[in-house]
């Protein structure tokens, strides 16, 4: 048996390099889970399990900023799992620019999608694992939510709301049996970091990458793996006694 054995888990943000990998990792760790990303439908590793899995994977599509799709997501897990027991919200955007550079509607975008829907998405969930006899919530924020960056003050701005919005929810959710954490990735080797650096030169891009992996003691980026690993230890009985706990995945960035 898994360590997610049976357990019905929803995963924001699926279709990307991190989402894809902790899909396959909840399957093969026994789980039951609904998908979702703003694609209409699912593509790529989550396309291929639907297909070799369809009793044990579900995919639901679209804005996940809007006001109908949070509440969809928590009816499709408990309508054809029948129930909810772990809400992962790994989706995301990131902005990078100076602060007198930053528009207000970039800054709202970031509330939006890094703050807003993960707060909503979790009132659903919450109601639902409360009705059932508990669960697990893990928000995916960032080392950009506990240290400040350059160019990064409306992204660390969401980013260190999300990590707090963990601990005062576990804090109103522990009664129902509901545990909360977040985790805090350091700079993960994901299409997120290129898309931040944007089109430039080969060698500017190099010196851009080895700058990142640089600020961590590790002196490289992280695989989306070893952020799933943690993902997967907080859903599982065995972080049992953990709440509302921010927990930083860095590769010692914030311990330098």
């Amino acid at each position: 048996m898994g360590r997610l054995q049976d357990k019905v888990i929803i995963i924001t943000g699926a279709l990307g390099g991190q989402g894809q990998i902790a899909v396959r990792r909840f399957l093969e760790e026994g789980a039951r889970v609904v998908a979702s990303d703003r694609a209409a439908d699912a593509a790529g590793d989550v396309a291929t399990l639907m297909a070799e899995q369809p009793e044990r994977l579900a995919y639901l599509g679209g804005d996940i900023c809007g006001d109908d799709l949070p509440g969809q997501l928590v009816a499709t897990a408990v309508e054809r799992f029948g129930r909810l027991d772990v809400l992962y919200t790994n989706h995301g955007m990131m902005v990078g620019k100076p602060f007198l550079e930053t528009t207000m509607g970039e800054f709202d975008a970031l509330i939006a999608t890094n703050l807003r829907a993960p707060f909503a998405l979790s009132l659903h969930a919450a109601r639902a694992m409360a009705a059932s006899g508990g669960g697990v919530i893990i928000h995916n924020s960032s080392v950009g939510g506990i240290v400040g960056f350059p160019t990064m003050a409306a992204y660390g701005a969401s980013k260190g709301g999300l990590a707090q919005l963990a601990r005062s929810m576990a804090t109103d959710l522990a009664e129902h049996g509901i545990r909360v954490n977040a985790i805090c990735p350091g700079v993960v080797d994901t299409p997120m970091p290129r898309r931040y650096v944007g089109d430039v030169g080969e060698e500017e891009r190099t010196a851009a990458f080895d700058a990142m992996a640089g600020m961590h003691l590790l002196k490289r980026l992280a695989r989306p793996e070893e952020i799933v690993n943690v993902v997967v230890f907080l859903a599982s009985d065995e972080a049992s006694f953990m709440t509302g706990a921010v927990i930083p995945v860095d590769g010692g960035l914030t311990a330098i």
